[in-house]
């Protein structure tokens, strides 16, 4: 147990309250990072896509 004077807190409770801290900063951290992730991995699929394209039209045209 620490003990503040007027304020103590017991382990048990800290740890509890560490915990559900971490959690609700680190699940909305990262939701954040996969859609960052996932909207510039997005990016490159289309622009493989658009690359992909163009080699077919390339390959037909020979």
């Amino acid at each position: 147990m620490l003990d503040f004077g007027a304020v103590s807190l017991e382990w048990g409770t800290l740890l509890f309250q560490i915990i559900a801290f971490l959690i609700m900063i680190g699940l909305p951290v990262g939701l954040i990072i996969y859609f960052v992730v996932r909207s510039g991995l997005k990016k490159k699929v289309k622009e493989l896509e658009r690359r992909l394209e163009r080699l077919e039209e390339l390959v037909r045209k020979q």
